[in-house]
């Protein structure tokens, strides 16, 4: 005998009342008055029924299965608890074995179902430990995640997403591509997003070729450019991962094995493929934060499945403490990981000495500070790009770039300290990005031999109006015509009073 789920679906409402949150065409869902929840899938042929633990006694018409296959994307919301690893899944044959199972659930307890999910262990403390923190940062606390200094150090990673998303364009993959390379191209593509792409440079995944090749966790995909065996394996994952409705389980784990388990990796293409269920990972930052907060979970060196699930589960848990803490509504989960990265580095920062605040300011002109700090990087990375074709620093003939993303960034902030937010040749005070009433005044990196490169010792900020006249002209000649521009400004204006 068969159930089919049109009709598990009326005995489930007749029971229930409601579902847990609204159906999608995959997958419906219900909360028990125990706290529980369970689903089915609406489009397959027999009634599957996902469920949490524990395991049930032998009932007849039950058939529990090997594996929990809940890798669904529409398992989500109030039915998360059903995406975690230890989730169970049953067959049922009858209307009876349904109601028997049902018997049998209502009767457990929410306490009943275990592992619990590791939690903070004084939430409030730690908050005002985090407010401090912030304070001393930037002279202002935190109110809300589109505003202050968690805006400006955090908002770029759902735009590296949505840009990462455009160039992997999984929508027009084919399934006869796998083993093409075109798949693994795109992918690479993906991650290695650079500063000449503005603010949205991912340092989500340690792709530069900075310190050695065998140091890039995208090093695997790299090199199965040319194998065609880990090539065709890889392809098969990702097609799987971003086109079909596979167990994401498995996929992880395909991944891990071929990726020598670099987690950071592994997290920010789920992160990809789901910000609502995913999110990106650094080890040492998170397990620093876990233990500030009292939370007991270790992801250094310990990449898995069921790691990175519990990982997303702290984080979905953490969104109910931030908004009871802060009064904010809707709080995501990227804005849980905001908060966790953003406390971990201040932490760092105040133990190394180096919490110095950025002074008063509000948190408009603290975003734009950094909003104008992001566009002058793009702006220095676009005229190297069509100056020599490259973004990278390499010996060219003409402009260069000679310091790395994090040198550049490092020396716009201090040359913006040491002038005083002023511009280098006229003196006068910059705007920022948003909150500027005249682009004119816009901060712009000046190369002071124009002849010269982009480098630590030839550079400083000026007005972008400064940076339009200059031009390749020699620096201290291009000072000197301004001053007397500026004199006769000084005399003009003597005159008009004299003649007054």
């Amino acid at each position: 005998m068969t159930l089919v789920p049109k009709d598990a679906e009326r005995l489930l409402y007749a029971r229930y009342v409601e579902p847990a949150k609204s159906p999608t065409k995959y997958v419906v869902g219900f909360r028990t008055p125990t706290g529980k929840v369970l689903a089915i899938h609406r489009t397959v042929a027999e009634t599957m029924v996902w469920f949490q633990p524990p395991k049930p006694p032998v009932l007849n018409g039950v058939d529990l299965q090997a594996e929990p296959n809940n890798g669904n994307h529409h398992i989500n919301g109030p039915l998360a608890p059903l995406s975690r690893p230890d989730t169970l899944r049953a067959r049922i044959d009858s209307p009876t074995a349904l109601n028997r199972f049902l018997e049998w659930y209502d009767g457990v307890t929410a306490s009943d179902t275990a592992p619990t999910t590791p939690r903070p262990t004084d939430f409030a403390a730690s908050y005002a430990q985090f407010q401090d923190l912030v304070t001393q940062k930037s002279g202002e606390p935190f109110t809300q995640f589109d505003e202050g200094l968690i805006a400006a150090w955090e908002s770029y990673k759902p735009r590296v997403r949505s840009y990462a998303l455009e160039l992997l364009a999984a929508d027009g993959w084919l399934e006869d591509q796998i083993g093409s390379g075109e798949i693994l191209k795109k992918v690479i593509s993906a991650i290695e997003i650079q500063a000449a792409h503005g603010d949205r440079t991912n340092n989500m995944v340690f792709w530069q070729n900075r310190y050695g090749h065998a140091q890039r966790d995208h090093r695997a995909l790299l090199e199965a450019q040319r194998n065609a065996q880990d090539r065709q394996r890889f392809e098969r994952l990702f097609f799987d991962l971003y086109r079909s409705d596979r167990a994401e389980g498995p996929i992880f784990e395909g991944l891990l094995d071929l990726s020598d388990g670099k987690y950071p990796l592994l997290a920010y293409l789920f992160f990809l493929k789901d910000m609502d269920r995913f999110m990106p990972i650094q080890p040492t930052g998170f397990d620093r934060i876990f233990s500030e907060l009292g939370i007991e979970l270790k992801t250094l060196r310990n990449c898995s499945w069921e790691n990175y699930q519990t990982f997303n589960a702290v984080l979905n848990e953490l969104r109910g403490d931030i908004e009871r803490q802060t009064g904010l509504k809707d709080v995501r989960l990227i804005d849980a990981h905001s908060f966790c990265w953003m406390f971990s580095t201040l932490l760092k920062q105040a133990a190394n000495g180096e919490l110095a605040s950025g002074g008063k300011t509000n948190e408009r002109l603290l975003g734009a500070r950094e909003k104008s700090i992001a566009d002058i990087k793009y702006s220095v990375n676009k005229t190297v790009f069509n100056s020599n074709g490259q973004v990278v620093p390499r010996t060219v003939k003409e402009k260069e770039l000679r310091m790395s993303d994090a040198e550049l960034d490092k020396r716009i902030r201090e040359l913006l300290e040491i002038q005083g937010d002023r511009c280098a040749i006229t003196g006068l005070p910059f705007q920022f990005q948003g909150a500027h009433e005249d682009a004119n005044f816009l901060p712009s990196l000046d190369r002071i031999d124009s002849g010269g490169h982009y480098e630590t010792v030839n550079v400083q900020l000026v007005c972008r109006f400064i940076n339009f006249w200059k031009q390749a002209a020699n620096d201290e000649e291009f000072r000197r015509l301004i001053m007397i521009v500026r004199g006769h400004e000084i005399s003009d204006t003597l005159g008009i009073e004299n003649a007054n």
